[in-house]
């Protein structure tokens, strides 16, 4: 007589961790294809050379230039950016009718470029009205 009746291997495969494995794989699919997505906070169309005509001849344009490394040309002379705002009001002082424009080199920061647009501002000119070139080379 036998009384101790030896346990079987479970025949077939287990469904139910299967699932849960295949569930949580499928949150992870879900989960990473959304962060995957190229969201876009800020759209720029930074405008090109060839886009603005340049306005040479003018006696009352005067050119401020912010260069590769951030240095600064104002009316052809290198200026430090302390010096850019005093430059600007005696300009507009000697010259009311005098319009600035501003060229950009397009490796030059974005940062830098809005302190240049700050001091314009703080030295008295409307910034609006100021033309923009930024020279982009690929």
């Amino acid at each position: 007589m036998n009384l101790y009746k030896r346990p079987t291997a479970q025949q077939g495969i287990p469904i139910v961790p299967m699932l849960d494995i295949l569930t949580i794989l499928l949150i992870f699919f879900i989960v990473h294809t959304e962060l995957k997505r190229q969201v876009s906070v800020l759209k720029l169309d930074v405008p090109q050379t060839h886009h603005l005509a340049g306005t040479q001849g003018d006696r009352n344009s005067v050119l401020l230039e912010v260069g590769d490394d951030g240095s600064l040309a104002f009316n052809g002379k290198r200026i430090p950016a302390e010096q850019l705002a005093p430059a600007v009001r005696e300009l507009l002082q000697q010259n009311p009718q005098a319009r600035i424009q501003l060229s950009a080199a397009g490796a030059s920061s974005m940062a830098r470029f809005i302190e240049v647009l700050d001091t314009l501002t703080a030295a008295g000119v409307e910034v609006a009205e100021i033309p923009v070139r930024i020279d982009y080379k690929p």
